[in-house]
């Protein structure tokens, strides 16, 4: 029954980031430049809910208690870069990818491969890479202030929250957004808050049944499992387990829930080259393919190395208020930002002429 919910737990993550929009390039690229606030909003609202119901599990003694990730210095650094260039070229993070892929843009099938190519780079080069920065130092904000867990996290959640909402406000894609008007509530895309507080529920329930909401440890496992029906073990999971095989089928259930989410909103296209990249860069499949699979193979290695992706060390690690966490978080962020704005000096205006031109929406975008 737990290996189920694995599954059951991503198809509902994957709905929600296809309905969210999280799929969309103009959504991830546009939080990046600054220019569209609802991917950040989502992700924000994700990490305040789990974070308020760690802190109220604390103060009321469920005994429900988050993974901690560790602290290691420059293997974060290192990770985050690579992981923030992936990102900032791509528009895209491991789950975005898959559930990009299922619903129906199967150019992005590149970047799925890419992060296979991520997985075993990190397995092959584990040695090297798992000492990077030493013997990880299990530190949280809690800690370092010296206040208890569950008021700094209710309070850590609030912010966040309050965050989000002003963001909505002085969101300037909102404009842009009435195209769904007219579509009923399983055809049009969903709104941040709602979808985003789910993907925090879903966080939280991980870390009930004694696991952890990550798309990039999913992916790792998910290699584990299946190299070993071919007789090769990996060296950075030794062994396979039921929590492997729990976060196996957390990544394997992305698939069908984005697709479920597509299929219902009729947004099935295999749209090649996204119109903002046509418009950017080039509408050359080759040119976006290549994008996407290096992307796709530098987030995953720069995710294992460091200690969790978009979901692992953001939207799941930030609640458990862990310094190697904000560490990378934060450094990743900050470079896919910096690669953006790097690859679209001179092109900013396009963002919102390509999204009132093309009228952006989950089936074009």
């Amino acid at each position: 029954m737990k290996i189920l919910s694995g599954l059951i737990i991503g198809a509902i993550f994957g709905f929600m980031l296809h309905r969210g929009g999280l799929v969309r390039y103009s959504r991830i690229i546009g939080a990046l430049l600054l220019r569209d606030f609802k991917a950040m909003n989502f992700m924000f609202t994700g990490l305040a809910v789990a974070a308020i119901l760690y802190g109220l599990s604390d103060l009321i003694g469920l005994g429900i208690v988050p993974r901690i990730n560790g602290y290691f210095g420059i293997g974060h650094i290192i990770g985050g870069i690579l992981f923030g260039i992936g990102m900032g070229s791509a528009g895209l993070c491991p789950g975005t990818c898959a559930a990009r892929f299922s619903s129906g843009k199967l150019l992005i099938g590149v970047g799925i491969v890419g992060i296979f190519v991520g997985v075993f780079m990190y397995d092959l080069l584990f040695p090297v890479v798992s000492a990077l920065g030493g013997e990880p130092k299990f530190i949280t904000l809690s800690m370092f202030f010296d206040i208890p867990y569950g008021y700094l996290a209710i309070i850590f959640g609030i912010l966040f929250l309050a965050v989000s909402f002003f963001l909505s406000i002085i969101d300037p894609s909102k404009k842009f957004d009435n195209v769904e008007e007219e579509k009923n509530l399983l055809q049009r895309e969903w709104g941040w808050l709602p979808t985003g507080a789910v993907a925090g529920v879903l966080i939280f329930i991980s870390t009930a049944i004694g696991e952890y909401l990550s798309f990039a440890g999913g992916f790792l496992a998910l290699g584990a499992h299946l190299s070993s029906i071919f007789g090769y073990s990996f060296q950075s999971v030794p062994s396979l387990n039921e929590s492997t095989l729990w976060r196996a089928m957390l990544a394997i259930g992305v698939f069908p829930g984005a697709f479920l989410s597509s299929y219902l909103a009729g947004t099935i296209s295999q749209e090649k080259v996204t119109p903002l990249f046509q418009e950017a860069f080039s509408s050359n499949i080759g040119l976006r393919g290549f994008t996407v699979f290096i992307s796709g193979a530098l987030m995953t290695f720069g995710a294992l190395i460091g200690g969790g992706c978009t979901t692992g060390a953001f939207m799941s690690g930030w609640p458990t208020l862990s310094i190697g966490s904000f560490v990378m978080g934060g450094t990743f962020f900050l470079v896919a930002m910096i690669m953006a704005n790097i690859m679209f000096i001179g092109r900013y205006r396009l963002v919102r002429e390509v999204k009132e031109r093309f009228r952006l929406n989950l089936a074009n975008d």
